[in-house]
């Protein structure tokens, strides 16, 4: 009698022991990922998206992150209070937070400047005509100061992102974009600036967590 291997059914999918917080590292991934969607993006749609993806998947990070740490380590919510404080304390991590409940509720936490066309910007000289076609070409009649002068040309500015102030109606709050984070003024108040500060954050306490029960076997369910 000969052994055979045993055979895998078609199409079968394995089941595959997680290790400690991958479920959350994941969400972490897919925050940093709209992160950089924002940074590439070429139009509005690309840029809110990628806020939207952001806000999401940082806080199921914390969801997944808090859920298993609690359930796996007896002495974990004690250790995690000193995050949950900042959570609460901080501006900034608050609006992050408040912003993930705008976009459940398909709302877009995000507002754009007004567009404006620069005309000649660096130009100097005469400028006579300017004429603009449909096509969205144009034509200068001009004559610049100098030789060294470029041509004068029509530049268009669409507009840069800026955070609002979020409402929320079902608890009466109201939460205008950080301007602060840990006593000192952010450097960088865009949806990208601060989106990269909470991204930091939460990232740091993912490494502390690591270090204080990464060496511990959790308590199995």
């Amino acid at each position: 009698m000969s052994r055979k291997k045993i055979e895998l059914e078609d199409g079968a999918i394995l089941p595959v022991r997680r290790g400690l917080w991958v479920a959350a590292v994941e969400k972490l991934h897919e925050a940093e990922a709209g992160i950089h969607q924002m940074v590439e993006a070429q139009d509005r749609i690309q840029y809110e998206a990628g806020w939207t993806r952001f806000v999401d998947s940082l806080e199921e990070f914390w969801t997944r992150f808090f859920d298993e740490g609690k359930s796996g380590f007896s002495d974990f919510q004690r250790w995690a209070g000193t995050q949950i404080a900042c959570r609460k304390r901080e501006s900034l991590l608050k609006y992050l937070a408040q912003a993930r409940h705008q976009s459940q509720h398909g709302r877009i936490a995000l507002d754009w400047e007004e567009g404006l066309l620069q005309v000649a910007p660096g130009f100097t000289g005469a400028i006579r005509r300017l004429q603009v076609f449909e096509d969205g070409t144009y034509e200068f009649d001009a004559t610049p100061a100098h030789s060294s002068v470029p041509e004068p040309t029509l530049v268009h500015s669409p507009g840069r992102p800026h955070l609002p102030v979020v409402e929320n109606k079902k608890h009466g709050g109201s939460f205008p974009p950080p301007t602060m984070y840990q006593g000192r003024p952010l450097e960088d108040q865009s949806p990208v600036g601060v989106a990269r500060v909470g991204m930091q954050f939460y990232s740091e306490v993912l490494e502390q967590a690591f270090a204080e029960f990464g060496s511990r076997e959790p308590a199995s369910d």
